[in-house]
């Protein structure tokens, strides 16, 4: 116990160390040239590359914080004990285990609460979507497109609506209201939409993307039709207890974070046309909501979508936005989609 203990402590110091000179290597390249041309003059060419970075005291909190406690401190919006307990044994679990690092979870977990959990009585979400508007303007030209919804984890949700960030025992979290939301604006505008309503994290949560695999291969080969398939999920980020928010027409949104799967964890041929997707849809929605679409970030785990390339995960807000939020972004999203649509039928 006590070697494993060094062994932590070394490790943990090692990698400050890392970090460290890994930031001081960005500005500073030391090589022979500067040990055997004119020192004097050269001292002062590795010194000016420090003169031009901006650093302040908050750019340097900010570099450190997702690495070192310690030298970052805590922030207003930084659990410590979640901190502590979870994010920093996670992260040197994954830093050892490499299978782990390459992990579709989240985190692993066990349904051990899920008996507590089932006596949390909520309000029963109601997932009724619109039927397609046929007589919308865009109807006839846009009838071979449809857009498929679900969610891998069915039991997201967000804490100030629901009082909590995850509904176990089989229970929808609000995040599949967040996804009929995004099905029903679409059928309003006349775009042919579904959210399936399979739950996909019970009983066991680490089957999920096995579980929702099986409803993807079904979807694509039961249509003929030109198919856009969108998981949706909300993001958890471990430690942080305040919702990042965007204003829309004066109206408080939900950021929404597009995944795209890569094909370093298992073979996963055609997955930057995945990504040449998802810049589609992050350029049409910083043309039409600019600060919506918050980025697009590439993952190990291919999410499923290896099965058709235009096929992405959707993260709608963290858990700590609300519900009007995160339904304010589905129907922007439902906008810039159609707009998508149109542009490609013009």
């Amino acid at each position: 116990m006590t070697h494993n203990l060094a062994v932590f402590i070394k490790s943990f110091i090692f990698m400050q160390i890392f970090i460290f000179c890994l930031i001081a290597g960005v500005s500073i390249d030391i090589n022979s040239y500067y040990l055997t041309h004119n020192p004097i003059k050269q001292a002062e060419n590795i010194v000016r590359p420090l003169n031009s970075i901006a650093m302040d005291e908050k750019i340097c909190r900010e570099l450190f914080k997702k690495t070192s406690f310690f030298l970052a401190g805590s922030s207003n919006n930084m659990n410590t004990r979640n901190y502590i307990y979870r994010q920093i044994p996670q992260q040197f679990l994954t830093a050892n285990i490499q299978a782990l690092a390459y992990s579709e979870a989240e985190y692993i977990r066990t349904d051990a609460s899920s008996g507590q959990d089932a006596k949390v009585e909520l309000p029963a979400i109601d997932l009724t979507e619109t039927k397609v508007n046929t007589q919308a303007v865009d109807y006839e030209k846009l009838r071979k497109y449809k857009v498929i919804l679900y969610c891998t984890h069915s039991s997201e949700s967000y804490i100030p609506d629901s009082g909590k960030a995850t509904l176990n025992g089989g229970r929808y979290g609000l995040v599949n209201k967040a996804a009929a939301q995004i099905s029903s604006s679409l059928n309003q505008k006349g775009i042919k939409a579904e959210f399936i309503k399979t739950i996909h994290d019970y009983p066991d949560y680490n089957l999920s993307y096995t579980n929702s695999r099986a409803t993807v291969k079904k979807v694509v080969e039961s249509n003929n039709l030109n198919l856009w398939l969108f998981d949706i999920h909300r993001d958890s980020i471990p430690g942080l207890t305040e919702a990042e928010r965007v204003k829309i027409q004066g109206k408080n949104a939900a950021p929404i974070l597009i995944i795209v799967g890569t094909d370093e964890r298992k073979e996963h041929p055609n997955w930057k046309k995945n990504l040449a997707f998802a810049e589609q849809i992050a350029a049409a929605g910083e043309k039409k909501y600019p600060g919506l679409i918050k980025g697009i970030r590439t993952k190990a785990g291919t999410y499923n979508q290896e099965f058709h390339t235009q096929s992405l995960l959707l993260e709608f807000g963290s858990d700590y936005n609300s519900m009007a939020e995160a339904n304010y972004s589905a129907e922007l999203l439902a906008d810039i989609l159609l707009e998508m649509l149109k542009e490609e039928n013009s």
